[in-house]
């Protein structure tokens, strides 16, 4: 049985069973895949695409693993670009089919399996969104091989335990990547896939932009232009490196390097290293703000709170976790955020929230600089 639901302005027949809880969803799996807990994934999406075709951009829009056809809809309905949508299932092909004449769209349907469709079709899309269950790393190289010179690959990583630490030796073996567990582990699990398709890309002589990343809910998220070169390829691995992190008292460093170097915190442990992993910036924040003004449209307004959010945030690499902070230093209460980030800059720094966590303070101040800052306001409160 479906039932028919609007997101965004795009009417869609799901399985009913898709709507239900996760635990009665794994009694029962629906026929078709949809996951409406990744509407701001797909809302983040239409309102990227929206503001590149604002900006004189062509878009012929890949949706590779479309399932019931959700985000390639909208981006055909609410983006109005040309859209292509394809999947390995029968059901899901017939159900996509149904989608797209429910909102009386003219999109190209197929069914085929993914890598297959991608070695057969190259050159013929210039904006490929993959969007698996779990790991986007099968599907990497064809998909970069596949794009003209300049392009646009979206993707989507939910094999969040292995890139968050749970399961480092799946993460290295997919991703060729240490990650690390506690409060940045989402960071630097972002920052693994980025590396990820940028290693691949370069592979291909393609080099890598961000667009636009994120790191919210149960996935990570990053949509990167390519554009061939053997520079800019190269210019793309040299913001390769790795986190020095204290696990003991908070201390960070990064290092941009092929290869880690030995160090130790000056609090005298040793650091945990992780990487290799993108220390570049994780957006454009010119076209994150295009794309939250484009998001007016949307009546869910977390999707434009997050694309400013994310937009705003200093492009340095790792933030300060003030809950983690308060354990560390045995404090029994912290100043507000606000106090915190108008004292960092009335000293002359700059400082922000992080969209990827809302205890999380991004700062170019030293680490011993945000202590002393945290434990003024606390003795003149």
């Amino acid at each position: 049985m479906f039932a028919e639901i609007v997101e965004g302005s795009t009417r869609l027949l799901v399985p009913e069973r898709s709507l239900a809880s996760p635990q009665e969803i794994k009694k029962a799996l629906p026929p078709v895949f949809f996951n409406p807990r990744m509407k701001l994934n797909r809302d983040i999406t239409c309102a990227l695409v929206r503001a590149l075709l604002a900006g004189g951009e062509s878009i012929q829009f890949l949706d590779l693993l479309a399932a019931s056809g959700a985000k390639g809809l909208r981006i055909a309905k609410e983006a109005k670009a040309e859209v292509h949508l394809n999947d390995g299932s029968e059901s899901a092909v017939e159900l996509i089919k149904k989608n797209a004449q429910l909102n009386q769209l003219s999109v190209g349907v197929s069914q085929s399996e993914a890598n297959l469709f991608l070695v057969s079709h190259r050159g013929s899309f210039n904006f490929i969104d993959i969007d698996p269950f779990g790991t986007p790393v099968p599907f990497l190289h064809n998909a970069i091989l596949a794009l003209p010179p300049r392009g646009y690959l979206a993707v989507t990583a939910t094999d969040t335990a292995p890139l968050c630490g749970v399961y480092p030796k799946a993460c290295f073996r997919k991703y060729f990547s240490i990650p690390i567990r506690g409060e940045l582990c989402k960071e630097v699990g972002l920052r693994i896939l980025i590396a990820a398709i940028a290693r691949e890309a370069a592979k291909l002589r393609r080099g890598t932009r961000v667009l636009l990343s994120h790191a919210t809910d149960h996935y990570f998220r990053a949509i990167v232009a390519l554009r061939s070169g053997r520079r800019r390829a190269d210019e793309a691995l040299a913001k390769l490196g790795y986190l020095h992190y204290c696990t003991s008292c908070g201390r960070r460093e990064v290092e941009l390097s092929s290869l880690p170097s030995q160090k130790k915190c000056v609090c005298g442990e040793s650091y945990s290293i992780a990487g290799a992993m993108w220390l570049g910036e994780l957006k454009d924040a010119s076209l994150a703000r295009k794309a939250a003004e484009e998001a007016a449209y949307l009546e869910d307004r977390r999707t434009q709170k997050v694309l400013v959010t994310i937009a705003d945030e200093l492009e340095v690499p790792f933030f300060y976790d003030l809950h983690r902070l308060a354990r560390r230093l045995s404090l029994h209460e912290l100043p507000t955020m606000e106090k915190i980030l108008e004292e960092l800059h009335r000293r002359g720094y700059s400082a922000t929230r992080t969209h990827i966590s809302a205890t999380g303070v991004r700062t170019d101040a030293p680490y011993e600089v945000l202590l002393e800052v945290v434990r003024g306001l606390i003795k003149n409160s």
